[in-house]
């Protein structure tokens, strides 16, 4: 019983190892699709990678080319799918951050700092994950000069509601006076807590649906790899009629998920300040 699932095994782990290296070296995904660019060079490799390593680890655990490659085809999306969850959760992790680094801009108005400064101390002391942000603006600061036009590039990098409202009112409050910006960042500040508030908690109540409905989509195709070391099942899949059924059951995964995504996803703040 060893000797026969050795193999297989150790093969899964070396191509679930060269799947890593290679997803975990991309870019920014989202970035990508959201741009009018080209797919680079090393999406296309690990888009190579990841259908070369599930359909060879597929077809020894299931010595059937029609299963193997269904599965293969539907694996492809991982690598997407991954980098896009990455990206969504370092978005929220700055949304997030974002109440701190208001309260930090309040702090440092109150002890008679100006806007531009607080904003630069923030590349140092402010929340990690907005540091490189406000490093660009320090940065952006130093060679443009521009107030306005570095917080208004920023803002179109970060892509963000809360952002957008930040920045606003930093852009507002240096061009008439700053005298009650600490009471606008104060009531902007608790906004936000609001809303990333209700956000998560409508996120935890519905996350468990989305799980049950990713694992309702993963276990027919776990179940037919079990079934698969029978070898009635790969004959019979090895029909044209099996093939058939194989194809229908992809694409009606695949149109699932994206359903399910659809419905599942908390739709984003819209930038009425764009």
């Amino acid at each position: 019983m060893f000797e026969q699932f050795a193999l297989p095994v150790f093969a899964g782990l070396l191509a679930a190892l060269g799947s890593y290296v290679a997803l975990f070296n991309l870019g920014s995904l989202n970035k990508r699709f959201k741009s009018d660019k080209k797919v680079s060079s090393r999406s296309a490799l690990t888009l190579i990678i990841t259908l070369i390593s599930s359909y060879f680890t597929t077809f020894l655990l299931t010595s059937s080319e029609a299963i193997s490659l269904a599965i293969a085809t539907l694996s492809a999306a991982l690598p997407f799918l991954i980098g896009r969850g990455r990206n969504l959760k370092k978005q929220r992790e700055r949304e997030v951050a974002w109440p701190e680094a208001i309260d930090s801009l309040v702090s440092a108005l109150q002890a008679g700092i100006s806007i531009s400064e607080a904003l630069t101390q923030l590349a140092m002391h402010g929340p990690k994950v907005l540091r490189p942000s406000f490093a660009q603006i320090q940065s952006d600061l130093l060679s443009l000069g521009n107030f306005e036009q570095v917080l208004l590039k920023e803002k179109r990098r970060l892509d963000s509601a809360i952002s957008d409202q930040v920045f606003e009112t930093l852009i507002i409050s240096k061009d008439f006076g700053g005298r009650d910006a600490n009471n606008a960042l104060r009531l902007l500040a608790e906004f936000v807590r609001e809303d990333i508030a209700v956000s998560e908690e409508i996120r935890t109540k519905f996350g468990w649906i989305r799980n049950s409905a990713l694992l309702a989509t993963a276990a027919p195709w776990l179940l037919l790899i079990l079934l698969s070391t029978q070898d009635s099942t790969v004959e019979i899949y090895s029909t044209p009629s099996g093939a058939l059924v194989l194809s229908l059951g992809v694409v009606m995964t695949a149109t699932a998920y994206i359903w399910m995504e659809k419905v599942g996803s908390l739709p984003a703040a819209p930038r009425a300040l764009r």
